[in-house]
């Protein structure tokens, strides 16, 4: 294997005998060595529990995870690291924000998409907040001069991508708006994170959510980028690590970000994530984003060319995923054969089912790619894919 794919061991795995051709990039991706390495030695050298404690190991453990926040902080521009937060993923941290907010979101609107994801929908729902989506075109395309907010907005909330479509939704256009009205965005950037470069003060959101393992970090662990006019609402979380003073009258809460990171965190996650961004830098999001956008266009433009495949979506912009059906044959069925050329793919809603609702459909099948995948992977899902239709025919 050459080019990045030779840093990730798990891709040299055979499936049913098969080469593994991963394309399930958008649930989790594969780990490149420095990551794995970088998890293992702190594990294996430095293991110990972060802040406070005045022995070796503590202040070395410590110094790493602050670094790793600094890392986060330069990667996706932020002001200072205070503005960032970990969390155990991007879920997590808009259910932090859906607490916090939750005295101003309950019996008022937040606006959302229709592609939204349902860890975009639910927190909302569960602060006592009404929904309503920004309307869109036959493509999935976001009809911001349609955007309406009314005195009950009090939030706008969207995907930077559709984790089902790969639509890129221009966020930048929507938090200008929503600045006219002063009223707070939330990006959600888990499916944008490892594919775009993200400058959080171009965007002009308040909240950026995204997660590490879809940026070849570890599982368990997230970020949440809390702008300066946010930077001391209510914590949603209490506990050790967080407090300044805790008598049984009342407590009083340390300075941004510990205050929002109440317990022990993932503190190797955390780390994680600052090695895979040292691995993403180290190659270049410009040269990530080109490559990959070449391999995505690729496949897209394949699939678009097999008779009886629909391939759903069309917008200006698109990264990541592609979802489409091949015609009468079930997406279930079809993930299982390719499963079985060892072609791994994602079936069902996807966690959108507000979306498979507006496309008159039950779920996809689901591609979704990542900086290591080729345009060989791409010629092994068509092949597959015909494969497939063979034996329904």
């Amino acid at each position: 294997m050459t080019g990045p794919g030779k840093d990730f061991p798990i891709l040299a795995k055979e499936i049913y005998g098969k080469r593994l051709v991963y394309l399930d990039n958008a649930a989790t991706s594969q780990k490149p060595n420095s990551v794995i390495d970088t998890i293992s030695d702190f594990y294996r050298s430095d293991n110990s529990n972060i802040h406070r404690g005045v022995h070796y190991l503590s202040e070395v453990s410590s110094e790493r995870y602050e670094e790793a926040r600094e890392k986060v902080s330069s990667f996706i521009g932020a002001d200072e690291p205070a503005e960032v937060t970990f969390t155990a993923g991007t879920t997590d941290s808009i259910n932090q924000v859906a607490r916090s907010l939750e005295p101003v979101l309950r019996g008022n609107e937040v606006l959302i998409t229709g592609v939204e994801h349902h860890s975009d929908i639910v927190p909302w729902q569960l602060a006592g907040a009404r929904l309503r989506a920004i309307p869109m075109d036959e493509g999935c395309d976001l009809l911001t001069d349609s955007i309406e907010i009314t005195d009950r907005t009090k939030l706008i909330a969207v995907s930077h991508a559709s984790n089902v479509l790969g639509s890129v939704n221009p966020v930048r256009e929507v938090t200008r708006i929503a600045k006219e009205h002063d009223i707070p965005v939330l990006v959600d950037a888990a499916q944008s994170i490892q594919h775009i470069p993200i400058d959080v003060k171009d965007i002009g959101c308040d909240f950026l959510a995204f997660s590490g393992h879809k940026m070849y970090a570890a599982t368990g662990i997230g970020v949440l980028y809390t702008s300066e006019r946010f930077s001391e609402i209510m914590p949603a979380r209490g506990g050790g690590g967080m407090v300044d003073k805790v008598t049984l009258e009342g407590t009083t809460y340390l300075k941004p970000p510990l205050r929002y990171e109440a317990g022990t965190p993932h503190i190797a996650g955390a780390i994680s994530i600052g090695a895979a961004i040292d691995y993403m830098q180290g190659i270049g999001m410009d040269k990530i984003r080109r490559d990959e956008h070449e391999v995505y266009s690729y496949a897209r433009e394949r699939l678009l060319e097999t008779d009886g495949v629909t391939v759903y979506g069309n917008t200006g912009q698109m990264c990541g995923s592609i979802s489409f059906n091949l015609e009468n044959i079930h997406h279930y069925d079809t993930g299982m054969i390719l499963d079985k050329m060892g072609i791994a793919v994602r079936t069902g809603h996807h966690c959108a089912q507000p979306l498979m609702r507006t496309l008159g459909i039950e779920g996809t099948v689901r591609a979704s790619f990542a900086l290591y995948n080729t345009k060989d992977d791409a010629d092994a899902l068509i092949d597959g894919i015909g494969k497939v239709r063979m034996m329904y025919s």
